[in-house]
């Protein structure tokens, strides 16, 4: 039994994560999303642990990797516009059974040592058919809720704790399944985690009503309708975007540099401990992010984050011991999730009404893209120069970010609608898309 919401007030407290999943179909498809983040981590590690562990080579499992990501990087902005616009259900149905497909495809074509470019087009096939569960997640949060405010940025908070469970399993499952039992068992089973989460969504009411009511968007002069209706033509947007690139970098590059860190430290099998701590680090982060009532703008919380990530890297570059890389592992973890909960709030803040799946994805695919190179770069570093030079490079991504935080840190700033007060839409004063519960209507902060 569920108990009725308080009255809003001057004084009403933030939504504590139980109040928040306690909404109507709010548990249904956060669960769904954390299933369906799990082989988020494992699709990435898995393919290249699939090629390594077949072929030898951190080169060629590097590239197979990077196409992967990458593609799924490029269709993820195009899938979640399809989403806004007609709903979850096409995707979720379509998407399981091409995935699927291609997983099957790249486990032949590895096993059967074809020539990488079949490899490159299985794994192509697999990265373009990945279903945004995450960016599904949050878009419902945006309409369940209604409004900004606290009770939006605790969600925030809430999804980035399940992106890093999603880590922190993922990682932990996927390096026994294919070091112990098959090389392939762990991108399987990603697929096996795909098919549950798409089953559980699509069991619950479809998004397409609130799509195809959500057509109010914030105009910017000199462009057509269709190209309003694009969260990439917003110039903050485009700052963020470019930002969680060089950090994606940093983490394609730790993913990989970890593999060859602790074979040569003697225990492969200590890559999923490894990976899963980094994570484990940002959930730390994550929790403790939501349960602060910020007064600081969410722009100045997002530069802070990415400079603590920078500094982050120098434990990581430096780490001589599976202890010493853990424990960086953790301290710069705990920044992971603070940057990506304020660049997610700056985004829904700017971002067109009626696209914010599609925004969402945008970012997904700018950590995917920098995910991509990162691996890849490393991966003929790792072959080349060995672990050493491979940890050096983390510091490239976390760099680059911070500078380009730095300089155009202006475009970060919400507009000025967005200070319409209590009751503001996605929009600012547009109004919300639905009715927001009363308890969790955002209050001004007092002078």
């Amino acid at each position: 039994m569920t108990a009725s919401p308080p009255a809003p007030s001057s004084t009403t407290r933030p939504p504590g994560y139980r109040d928040l999943l306690a909404l109507p179909g709010a548990l249904d498809f956060f669960i769904a999303g954390c299933i369906g983040r799990i082989p988020l981590a494992m699709r990435a590690m898995g393919c290249v642990l699939l090629v390594q562990l077949v072929t030898g080579s951190y080169g060629l499992a590097g590239l197979v990797g990077a196409v992967q990501t990458l593609v799924g990087a490029f269709a993820a902005p195009s899938i979640g516009r399809i989403a806004d616009r007609y709903g979850e259900r096409t995707i979720l149905l379509w998407g399981t059974i091409v995935h699927g497909i291609g997983i099957f495809a790249l486990v032949a074509s590895v096993h059967w040592g074809a020539n990488p470019l079949l490899m490159s087009l299985a794994a192509a096939v697999v990265g373009g058919s990945n279903i945004p569960f995450s960016s599904l997640s949050r878009a419902r949060w945006t309409r369940t809720l209604g409004s900004r405010g606290p009770a939006l940025e605790r969600a925030y908070s809430l999804e980035s704790m399940a992106d890093e469970m999603g880590f922190v399993i993922g990682p932990l499952l996927v390096v026994p399944l294919c070091v112990v039992v098959d090389p392939a068992a762990g991108i399987i089973a990603a697929l096996g985690f795909t098919i549950v989460a798409a089953a559980m969504l699509l069991r619950l009411p479809d998004t397409r009503k609130a799509a195809a009511a959500a057509a109010d968007v914030r105009l910017v002069p000199g462009q057509s309708v269709e190209e309003r209706r694009s969260p990439i033509a917003i110039v903050g947007i485009r700052v963020v975007v470019g930002v969680l690139l060089a950090v994606g970098f940093l983490f394609g590059s730790v993913d990989i540099m970890i593999v060859s860190f602790a074979e040569e430290h003697g225990a492969k099998g200590a890559v999923s401990v490894l990976a899963a701590l980094f994570a484990f680090g940002s959930f730390l982060g994550a929790a403790a992010y939501g349960m602060i009532h910020w007064r600081a703008p969410v722009d100045r919380r997002l530069k802070i984050a990415i400079w603590w990530l920078a500094l982050g890297t120098i434990p990581v570059m430096l780490a001589s011991s599976l202890v010493g890389m853990g424990a960086a592992g953790i301290f710069i973890g705990l920044s992971i999730s603070p940057a990506l909960i304020a660049s997610n709030t700056v985004v829904e803040h700017l971002a067109p009404k009626g696209s914010v799946t599609e925004a969402f994805a945008w970012l997904s695919s700018a950590l995917a893209s920098g995910a991509a190179m990162g691996s890849l770069v490393t991966g003929v570093v790792l072959d080349e120069l060995g672990t050493r030079a491979g940890q050096t490079l983390s510091l490239v991504g976390a760099v680059g970010a911070a500078v380009g935080v730095m300089i155009w840190a202006r475009h970060l700033k919400p507009p000025a609608d967005d200070h319409a007060g209590p009751g503001a839409g996605p929009t600012g004063g547009a109004g919300p898309v639905d009715e927001a519960p009363a308890a969790f209507v955002p209050q001004a902060d007092p002078a």
